[in-house]
């Protein structure tokens, strides 16, 4: 319970301690017979109303944020004043001066920021320095001065101690981290975002009103009694404001913080949307805006508990963490899109390489088959050994899918796999296609089987329609670092080529970050291919 009530509620922190540091002080000054040392009536007078006054902020602005925004300036004045009257009426260890300069100096700096912390500090110094050298005549032998020196270089030393800290650190601990915002696992980002930053502020109702950069439509996303819905609206929304600020709409109430934290008193009407957040039964409670670059927002939460000025912070730590949710979604949704995208085109280039070109070898041999039966001649052969091609390319579909399960493959496999398929593609397109191999006993990644096979596919099938190719020769050679594929043919060379052409070899051989080379003559057409045969050299 102690945690709920003071966790990240700086305005009640400091008005309680005010009320409990001056109760304190006017019980030690009263038990003390020789205290006050000055103007013991007034002392005890003054002293009385500030544990008074100190106890009725508190009771005022325990559940009010705007009491307590607007109370907080003129009672910080009345601390510092109150410091100078107990700097002034009581002397020795019952002497508050440095426990309330402390609670001073923290104050500002919890509140607002470096800047009132450091104007306090040299304020409440100042205010020592005329009150102590006013009061004390410094010939006199009972003045001691170096007690009076140690305490002006105590408050300095703890002064600049509090500024350095506000400056470097922050004094604020309403921050919302990454963690406050999971990664998306599904649904829509928005909805996901809404309910987990009502989540994390404790708020029941939420509105987010949200515009598009694409097309500029408005959407709407409300969380009440625990359920989220959409909607878009038609009509023309308010601009957006800049920075968070709290509201309550029945009074017409807002506040927020300027670039230098001073805290800043607007009409809830000139910030909010007052007719939206009458539709989704707002009436209080914390707005903070939402900027990307899939669109901009302001997220309303409502029927938060314990609603304080201390939200401000939280507003802006919780506005960067949801806009880097959505980032993070899109992201991820580019990313996953482009694997598919990526996929679809692996998945139709294979299927060109491999089945289309082997439907276009198989037709090429059901013409000459035909020709044979128009001339009289018996097909039995060449239909048997269609047949054959056909059962050995369902094996090979086979084997590659299951080659797909390992990861690596050793280069004499590879060779000898592109030997068999060289022979297949001999009798397939009725040409001569002679394969040399010269390779170490190393591995490669299993993918490259993938694209050696299909590259020679698609190099083979090119040089017999494109060039009218008789013969192909396939060399493969490795080094330390790549594979080299080298594929000829002595069809008719003299043909321009088109820049990017040959477009699925070019593709392949892209995708696993290796190179091509083309070079064509009057008879006959070289491709020379190097692909990495280390993994982490792969695209």
């Amino acid at each position: 319970m102690f945690k709920d009530i003071l966790t990240d509620r700086s305005g009640r922190v400091i008005a309680l301690a005010r009320a409990v540091l001056a109760a304190v002080f006017l019980f030690a000054i009263w038990i003390d017979p020789n205290q006050p040392v000055q103007a013991a009536d007034l002392t005890y007078a003054t002293l009385g109303a500030y544990v008074g006054a100190a106890v009725l902020v508190a009771v005022l602005t325990w559940n009010h944020w705007w009491l307590d925004a607007r109370l907080a300036g003129p009672a910080h004045v009345v601390d510092i004043g109150m410091f100078g009257l107990l700097v002034y009426a009581t002397d020795g260890y019952t002497s508050p001066f440095f426990v309330f300069f402390v609670f001073l100096v923290l104050s500002a700096a919890i509140r607002w920021g470096w800047r009132q912390t450091a104007l306090t500090a040299l304020a409440v110094m100042v205010l020592y320095f005329v009150i102590g050298l006013t009061t004390a005549n410094v010939t006199d032998p009972e003045f001691d001065l170096q007690r009076f020196i140690i305490r002006s270089g105590n408050l300095l030393i703890l002064s600049l101690l509090l500024i350095w800290f506000g400056v470097t650190h922050g004094f604020s601990g309403r921050a919302a981290t990454d963690n406050v915002l999971r990664d998306p696992s599904g649904g829509d980002v928005l909805e996901s975002g809404v309910a987990q930053a009502a989540a994390a502020t404790g708020a029941s109702l939420a509105l987010l009103v949200w515009r598009k950069a694409s097309s500029g439509a408005i959407q709407l996303v409300t969380l009440r009694r625990g359920m989220l819905d959409q909607a878009t609206v038609q009509s023309p929304i308010r601009p957006f404001a800049e920075t968070p600020f709290l509201f309550e709409v029945k009074r017409d109430r807002a506040l927020c913080r300027t670039a230098h934290q001073r805290l800043c008193f607007a009409s809830a009407r000139d910030l909010a949307d007052i007719g939206l957040l009458a539709d989704a039964g707002i009436d209080e409670g914390l707005a903070l805006p939402v900027r990307t670059d899939a669109g901009r927002g302001m997220l309303y939460l409502g029927n938060i508990r314990s609603l304080c000025t201390d939200h401000l912070d939280l507003g802006h730590s919780l506005g960067a963490a949801l806009a880097r949710h959505i980032q993070r979604n899109a992201l991820l949704t580019a990313v996953e899109e482009g694997a598919v995208a990526r996929a679809r085109l692996s998945l139709a280039r294979d299927l060109h390489d491999s089945i289309v070109q082997f439907l276009a070898g198989a037709t090429f041999r059901v013409e000459a088959i035909s020709r044979s039966v128009r001339a009289g001649e018996k097909p039995q052969a060449e239909l048997e050994d269609l047949k054959l091609l056909l059962l050995q390319e369902q094996q090979e579909l086979r084997s590659a899918v299951g080659a797909l399960r390992s990861e690596r493959i050793a280069l004499p496999r590879l060779a000898a796999d592109l030997r068999a398929l060289c022979d297949r593609l001999a009798r397939q397109w009725d040409i001569r296609c002679s394969f040399f191999a010269q390779v170490g006993e190393a591995s490669a990644p299993m993918r490259l089987h993938l694209d050696t096979h299909q590259l020679v596919r698609e190099a083979v099938a090119n040089a017999v329609r494109h060039a009218s190719a008789k013969t192909v020769i396939v060399q493969l050679t490795d080094d330390d670092e790549d594979l080299r594929l080298d594929i000829g043919n002595d069809g008719g060379g003299n043909q321009r080529l088109v820049d990017g052409k040959p477009w699925s070899l070019r593709e392949r051989v892209e995708e696993a970050n290796g190179t091509l080379m083309l070079s064509t003559q009057a008879k006959g057409t070289n491709i020379s291919i190097t692909l990495p045969l280390r993994e982490d050299n792969r695209a």
